[in-house]
């Protein structure tokens, strides 16, 4: 009996003793993975702060003087050409017409047309001519990069007759950034004579043409086709950076007379648009020839409907756009506003973003 006890006592703290072991093991094990899983979000975390440092310590890159383009005239209209299969099939979201809207509104530039067109040559040829003939600030987005469908560069060339030149200095500012660029110099380490050709396309210019580099962080130029297409990437990040560092250039060119601000009024009613109808068509009539455009958008939310009136002129004859909308706001049973797209309009666009609407 006293044997039994003791085996059975020695069996029992050798079980014990195997359970401490595996629960150890479980532990070490979970903090292992803790530990790798870990690993992997500090090294995320050490990448994007070197990308973060990159863009905070940007290699600095000349530019263009903007005394190169001061004495051209200032444009009174525009158009935007945006080129790329990738928009018409989908693929893309195109963001970039939205921000050349708001750069032509802020400059006091009239858009007047917005257009997306695929990579096709004939195609590209035709739009740029015809809106290089119709308007006088064209910017193109789209087709410039090293792939075999970024066609835009020898299209435009071809459009208006021009060979296609290498542009050394643009090249040259591709090496530096690169070079400049940690995480860039990376994977352009072990570059084939391949790579290094598809590279130069995208400094392979029409030539004539007229090369801006307005930004100095970074190494891509606005190129500038018979004086009024301006090639801009369709990268929203790089046609950003170009198109509002151009700024300086264009008020460069401005005057007393020229790009006169755009000032805009809204009115917000719980009428229908079929009630207040009748009112912007009277008024529309009275106030087309100074030039002031009425619009309205119909809103909604989950239990309320209302309508929003928008006014603009341009900012000499702000007066007379105030009176207009109290008069108007008094017909329609409204109130002026100063944000169209309230709270709850906010909120439909993230649910509809969301796809939860």
């Amino acid at each position: 009996m006293l044997f039994f006890r003791s085996c059975t006592r020695f069996g029992f703290y050798q079980i014990i003793k195997r359970n401490i072991e595996i629960d150890s093991l479980i532990r070490n094990n979970r903090f292992n993975r803790k530990f790798h899983v870990s690993s992997r979000i500090m090294s995320e975390e050490r990448r994007l702060k070197q990308i973060k440092s990159e863009r905070e310590n940007a290699f600095i890159l000349p530019t263009t003087p903007v005394t190169e383009t001061r004495f051209k005239p200032f444009p009174k209209t525009s158009a935007c050409l945006i080129i790329g299969d990738e928009i018409l099939n989908g693929k893309t979201v195109d963001t970039n017409s939205a921000s050349f809207a708001k750069f032509c509104y802020e400059h006091g530039i009239d858009l007047k047309r917005i257009e997306v067109i695929p990579d096709e040559e004939d195609t590209i040829i035709e739009a740029v001519r015809r809106l290089s003939n119709d308007f006088d600030f064209v910017v193109t987005s789209g087709g410039i990069g090293p792939t075999h469908d970024d066609i835009t560069y020898p299209s435009i060339a071809k459009a208006f007759n021009l060979s296609l030149t290498l542009h050394q200095q643009t090249l040259d500012r591709m090496k530096d950034f690169t070079n400049n660029t940690p995480s860039i110099k990376v994977m352009m380490s072990e570059q084939s004579q391949e790579v290094a050709n598809a590279s130069q396309r995208m400094a392979l210019f029409p030539d004539p043409s007229a090369i801006i580099y307005p930004n100095k962080k970074l190494w891509v130029p606005i190129v500038i086709v018979n004086d009024n297409i301006h090639i801009l990437p369709g990268i929203p990040q790089l046609f950003n950076g170009l198109l509002f560092a151009f700024s300086n250039y264009l008020k460069a060119r401005q005057t007393d007379k020229d790009g006169e601000r755009f000032y805009r009024k809204f009115i917000k009613t719980y009428r229908p648009e079929s009630f207040i109808a009748p009112v912007l068509t009277e008024t529309h009539e009275k106030v087309k020839d100074l030039g002031i455009k009425i619009g309205s958008y119909p809103k909604w939310s989950d239990d309320k409907r209302w309508v929003v009136v928008s006014l603009l002129a341009r900012e000499n004859i702000k007066d007379k756009l105030e009176d207009l909308c109290i008069e108007i706001a008094k017909r329609i049973d409204g109130f002026m506003i100063d944000d169209p797209e309230d709270a709850t309009v906010r909120k439909i666009g993230a649910q509809v973003k969301d796809n939860k609407l």
